[in-house]
C-alpha cells in the first residue's frame, strides 16, 4: 500500500514527559533514580575520570574532534556503540556480523536508539567519541515495566544504570542520499524539481502528452527503499485519478503526472514528498518498514 499512514508514538512522550525536571515518578522510580546516580558516580570516582552532568541527567566524557560537523533533524546518523551494565556485562551493540555500525533517523524520536544516546548527540559532532553513564529513564527505562519499559534483553535487570562507549561517524542529508543512490546506480536524471523529486525515464519517450490533473490511470508499480529493500512488492496495478485528491503520497502523484501511458521510470522522493517524519510502521506495529525522514523510490509503468 501506498497510501498515507499515520501512527502514534507514546513511547516518545511519556520519556519527554520523564526526563523533562524528573517530574511524574513515583517513589520507586525517585529511589532508583538515586540509586543509578550513586552507582555512576561510583564508577567514574573508581574509574578516576573527570566527567560533565547535563540537566537531563546524562553523564559523559567527550573526546571531540574540532573539524566536525553537527547534525541536523532528520539527518541519517551513522554511529557506533556498545552498551554495558556498570558491572560490565555488554548488553548491546551496533556490531552484527560484518556491519560495525549503525544508521537511523536523527530526532525522529527514541524509536532507534537510547534516549541519553539520542540526548548524546546533540552534543556531539562527527568524528567524536563518547562515554557516557545513564540512569534508567535515559538507558532501558524500567525493563519490564510500562509505560517506559521497552528492553527486552534479559541480561538488563530493572532500572539499571547503563554505560554507553559511542562514536559519531558520520552523517548524510537526505540530499545526499538521493545523490549517493542516483552516482551509484549510474541513473541519467530526466527531472528533478527544486524540492527535489527525481524522475529517471527508462524507457523511449512514448508519444502524447503528459498525464496531468484529473485522468484515470493504472500503474504498476514497486515500492523500494534506497538499499533496495522492498517495502511494497505493488502485487497489482494500482488504479486511480490523480490530482491533488488522489489519497496517494504527494510525490508519487506528482510524478506520475509526469508520464505518459507506456511509459517506464523510476521516481526517487525525498520524505517531505513521502512518508515525511512518521514514516510507516508494518501491519503488526512492531517495526518500522519505512523509517522517519526516509527517502524511498519507486520503479513505474503507466499501463
Amino acid at each position: 500500500m501506498i497510501r498515507n499512514y499515520l501512527k502514534l508514538s507514546m513511547l516518545v512522550a511519556f520519556v519527554v514527559g520523564m526526563v523533562s525536571c524528573n517530574k511524574g515518578f513515583d517513589n520507586v522510580d525517585e529511589q532508583k533514580i538515586i540509586e543509578n546516580e550513586n552507582a555512576i558516580e561510583k564508577y567514574i570516582a573508581d574509574s578516576n575520570i573527570t566527567v560533565v552532568r547535563d540537566t537531563s541527567g546524562l553523564y559523559y566524557k567527550l573526546t571531540a574532534n574540532p573539524t566536525g560537523s553537527r547534525i541536523a533533524i532528520g539527518e541519517e546518523a551513522t554511529i557506533r556503540y556498545n552498551a554495558y551494565l556498570l558491572n560490565g556485562t555488554k548488553v548491546w551493540t551496533s556490531v552484527k556480523d560484518t556491519v560495525k555500525n549503525f544508521k537511523y533517523p536523527y530526532y525522529s524520536g527514541y524509536l532507534f536508539v537510547l534516549p541519553g544516546m539520542e540526548r548524546m548527540l546533540t552534543l556531539m559532532r562527527t568524528g567524536d567519541r563518547a562515554t557516557i553513564f545513564l540512569p534508567y529513564y535515559l538507558g532501558f527505562g524500567r525493563a519490564a515495566g510500562i509505560p517506559w519499559g521497552y528492553s527486552t534483553n534479559a541480561n538488563i535487570p530493572d532500572y539499571s544504570a547503563i554505560r554507553v562507549d559511542m562514536e559519531f561517524v558520520g552523517k548524510r542529508s537526505e540530499v545526499q542520499q538521493i545523490d549517493d543512490f542516483i552516482k551509484a546506480k549510474e541513473l541519467t536524471v530526466t527531472l528533478r524539481t527544486t524540492d527535489n523529486l527525481v524522475i529517471v525515464k527508462t524507457t523511449a519517450v512514448a508519444t502524447g502528452d503528459t498525464l496531468g490533473t484529473g485522468k484515470t490511470v493504472n500503474v504498476k508499480y514497486a515500492g523500494k527503499l534506497l538499499d533496495g529493500t522492498v517495502f511494497d512488492p505493488g502485487a497489482k496495478p494500482l488504479s486511480f485519478v490523480t490530482g491533488p485528491n488522489s489519497g496517494l503520497i504527494t510525490g508519487f502523484d506528482r510524478a506520475i503526472r509526469k508520464l505518459k501511458v507506456g511509459e517506464k521510470a523510476t521516481i526517487i522522493l525525498p520524505s517531505a514528498l513521502g512518508y515525511t517524519n512518521r514514516g510507516k510502521i508494518n501491519s503488526g506495529g512492531t517495526d518500522f518498514v519505512i523509517r522517519p525522514y526516509q527517502p524511498i523510490t519507486f520503479d513505474v509503468e503507466v499501463l
